[in-house]
């Protein structure tokens, strides 16, 4: 009797999903076939990405090279001063002095560069905010592609659940086969051998397997649904 009402209740609800499942499958397929230009898409910008991160470390470090050059240029040029001033030279003071001034405003320099490449962003406002749109965008769309690869796995696991519901049906068939055409439903073999009725026999025998396939099937095709409606 289960088996009875197990076999309406699906026919109704597939019934209900066919139209559903077509046109929201053609969806997927269809979002499927943009997975590669998405892809594309978000490993392009991924490769922007890093290319401008490189090129950043790459300029952080070279900046700090120079700052420190310029650290050792201030350190020889002051060097140089005093040494002029003890020898009491001119000319080596002056040179001496240009050689600090440049060697102060070079590290100058390269102190506010470091700062800067450290701190400041590396794109416009308005680039920022267009890449971070951009990736959610498309990695949205790629997420879609997925919901194929899941219907296509249920898919696989309905049509092993039809063949346990068609077994199911058919030991059913079988085990009243025996009731009816080798027991010739006789009343004395539904009962125990001390009289106790075995209901199982007496009401109608139905095959229930203990562990039906079927059953999840139906889980896992409400659980798509709940899918698709969302």
């Amino acid at each position: 009797m289960r088996l009875f009402f197990f076999l309406v209740k699906r026919v109704k609800g597939e019934q209900q999903r066919s139209s559903r499942k077509s046109k929201t499958i053609s969806t997927i397929k269809k979002d499927k076939r943009n997975e590669e230009r998405n892809m594309e898409t978000l490993q392009t910008i991924e490769t922007k990405i890093e290319k401008m991160i490189e090129q950043n470390k790459k300029d952080i470090q070279k900046a700090e090279a120079e700052l420190v050059k310029a650290n050792q240029a201030v350190s020889n040029a002051q060097e140089k001063l005093i040494q002029a001033q003890k020898e009491i030279d001119s000319q080596k003071y002056v040179k001496a002095k240009d050689d600090l001034w440049i060697a102060e405003h070079t590290r100058e320099f390269y102190d506010k560069q470091l700062t800067t490449l450290k701190n400041s962003p590396l794109i416009p406002y308005e680039e920022f905010h267009a890449m971070i749109k951009d990736v959610e965008k498309f990695a949205n769309e790629e997420q879609k592609t997925y919901f194929e690869l899941a219907y296509e796995k249920i898919t696989e696991i309905n049509k092993l659940g039809d063949k346990s519901l068609e077994k199911t049906q058919s030991v059913d068939a079988l085990l009243k086969k025996i009731v009816k055409e080798l027991g010739k439903n006789n009343e004395d073999y539904k009962k125990s051998k001390d009289g106790a009725i075995i209901s199982n026999l007496y009401f109608g025998i139905s095959y229930e397997p203990r562990q039906a396939l079927y059953h999840y099937k139906n889980q896992l095709e409400k659980l798509f649904d709940h899918i698709l409606d969302h």
